[in-house]
């Protein structure tokens, strides 16, 4: 794939709770799991992702507290599958400090 342009929050504040785009297995198809992210920052703006369509939005993590944004994550990545189909990208986990 391509990277996109960065995308920021506004000066003076920070990243507090995302919601990724995933397509669950596909069986025989083509399996591609999480597709897109769209973030929202402390002043409540919503940067969307510019990732695939495919898949359906889950919902939105649980903000960090106030005065915390996020400084971590964590990804759930599957592991190549040889002659399987390969997908990347399953889940992620963001961490919160002040």
């Amino acid at each position: 794939g391509t990277w996109s342009s960065p995308m920021t929050c506004a000066t003076g504040h920070h990243l507090v709770a995302f919601r990724l785009r995933v397509e669950p297995p596909r069986g025989l198809w083509d399996d591609t799991a999480a597709n897109n992210l769209d973030v929202t920052c402390s002043d409540s703006q919503v940067l969307e992702g510019v990732g695939g369509l495919a898949g359906t939005w889950g919902n939105w993590s649980a903000p960090c507290p106030r005065g915390q944004g996020v400084c971590g994550l964590r990804t759930r990545l599957e592991p190549p599958q040889n002659r399987g189909d390969d997908t990347g990208l399953n889940d992620l986990h963001l961490f919160c400090c002040p």
